[in-house]
């Protein structure tokens, strides 16, 4: 069963008199959010992790993998400008299948500010050992942060039904899990090293739905047309 149920009014409209080639290109642009996704684990605790002996994943901060000093970064920076193109196209998708809808749209244009945060996190890593690295690191990802919950948030409100509360539960669990995992921090310790993955992953697999969302059955119909269709 579809994420999505029913459809934008204005969303079948388009659909009727719109370029079959520019829905071909939203879907691919849509598609890019899951594989973002799918990279971002195989990069991370895939190939990064396995080049560090003795890195524990159920411990460590998936940061430390792109920190400078790490056995893994070489590879993470290369996949840091793979991942910003595909979360930007899936950002620029998104915001093409808003069809009048100003939340999703307005959450497009933070998912695509959000893939192109992640040049300033490239630019301010951790260095492994080093202190003094840790304030701008933080300062760049909080920024990011502020953009990953923006963007939830005004995807729950362009959509109701399955998608708004899958959205609202998400966002949940990604911010308590991830302040569990700030809490526990420097670490090593399971407390930080699963919590951290679990606030990360959580919000991985949300990207995944959305685009399933999206791909499949357009929006949902806006709480307010909603209201508007029952009155009459």
């Amino acid at each position: 069963m579809p994420i999505a149920k029913g459809r934008h009014p204005q969303r079948s409209r388009a659909a009727q008199t719109g370029s079959p080639r520019r829905d071909a290109v939203r879907r691919v642009l849509l598609a890019a959010g899951p594989l973002s996704s799918l990279l971002y684990v195989v990069a991370t605790d895939g190939l990064a992790a396995s080049r560090w002996e003795g890195y524990r994943r159920t411990e460590q901060m998936v940061s430390e993998l792109f920190a400078v000093g790490s056995p893994g970064r070489d590879i993470l920076v290369v996949f840091t400008w793979l991942y910003t193109a595909l979360f930007v196209a899936f950002g620029v998708g998104v915001w093409n299948s808003a069809q009048g809808n100003r939340a999703l749209r307005i959450a497009g244009g933070l998912l695509t500010a959000y893939g192109l945060w992640n040049i300033m996190g490239a630019l301010y890593p951790l260095t492994l050992g080093d202190d003094a690295s840790v304030p701008m690191h933080i300062f760049a990802t909080n920024i990011q942060l502020g953009l990953m919950v923006a963007a939830m948030c005004f995807v729950a409100a362009g959509f109701h039904g399955r998608m708004r509360w899958y959205s609202i539960l998400s966002l949940a669990a990604s911010a308590l899990m991830g302040m569990v995992a700030f809490m526990a921090a420097p670490g090593p310790n399971l407390v930080l090293g699963i919590g951290e993955r679990v606030s990360i992953g959580a919000f991985l697999l949300w990207v995944a739905v959305l685009a399933v969302a999206l791909w499949r059955s357009g929006l949902d119909e806006p709480a307010e047309e909603r209201r508007r269709h029952s009155a009459r």
